[in-house]
């Protein structure tokens, strides 16, 4: 494939992958009256049987209770602020997690998206889970402005975008992280697990790997991960230790291109 004709199919592929993953607004859903925020990202509403119902904002997460439990709280009081006394549209966007919450697109009674407008105060960042819908082209939007604005946990260093470089990404091990850096090369194991490298030894530079399955939900939403070798991606999600600092893909919004090859 040319370079022309290798660009032209990344841009066609983010475009099919961002009309896949995202939508226009958030869906028409149930009026709910809005009862608190349960955690920095969850929240409990009355539903129309008068029994209460927990939710998770799909999509988002804020700060992790345990690494940050004073922004976890500041988080958990900026969705508290905005929900206190609305009544929401709520669209169901997953299975229940082990908690019984639902994942769930909400939306403010001016219209506005919920989990965007939390984004936007810098106190949730964009986190897509594996079976959960979400307007991500709003939300990844909302984060942009938020990291502008040095907003919210971005002004203290709870939610930061690192490069790539495995000494500095190994003090992150066992917490969500956002790394922009550019795919140095890519390779295929024996079970189809395709491995995007952002070093030069795969031993022990930042990897992100994905399984055959994910692979093809992105081929299905436009891209094709093969095709990113010199690419300048933002990948986010949990990161851990295989051969050096690495993030396993289970959703085809975990990887933004930023810039072609």
């Amino acid at each position: 494939m040319t370079l022309t004709g290798l660009r032209a199919f990344l841009s066609a592929g983010l475009c099919a992958a961002v009309l896949t993953a995202c939508s226009d607004e958030t869906p028409a859903g149930d009026p709910a009256p809005a009862l608190g925020a349960r955690s920095a990202h969850a929240f409990v509403v009355m539903g129309p049987d008068g029994a209460t119902r927990d939710h998770l904002l799909s999509g988002v997460a804020g700060p992790d209770a345990d690494l940050h439990p004073a922004a976890a709280a500041e988080a958990r009081a900026a969705l508290d602020a905005l929900i206190a006394g609305q009544t929401l549209s709520v669209t169901p966007a997953g299975e229940p997690d082990r908690y019984d919450r639902t994942p769930a697109q909400a939306a403010l009674p001016d219209g506005r998206d919920l989990a965007a407008a939390l984004v936007e105060t810098g106190w949730a960042m964009v986190w897509p889970r594996e079976g959960q819908a979400a307007d991500f082209e709003a939300l990844f939007a909302a984060e942009a402005r938020a990291r502008r604005d040095n907003a919210g946990a971005w002004a203290e260093g709870v939610f930061e975008v690192f490069d790539p470089d495995p000494n500095t990404l190994a003090q992150r091990l066992d917490g969500p992280v956002i790394v922009t850096g550019r795919i140095v090369s890519t390779g295929e194991g024996r079970d189809g697990r395709l491995y995007l490298n952002f070093g030069l030894d795969w031993r022990t530079d930042f990897t992100v790997s994905a399984t055959r399955q994910t692979r093809s939900r992105f081929e299905d939403s436009g891209l094709a991960l093969e095709s990113l070798d010199g690419a300048v991606v933002r990948a986010r999600g949990w990161l851990y230790a295989e051969d050096g600092p690495m993030i396993a893909l289970n959703h085809t919004a975990q990887i933004e291109v930023l810039d072609a090859p």
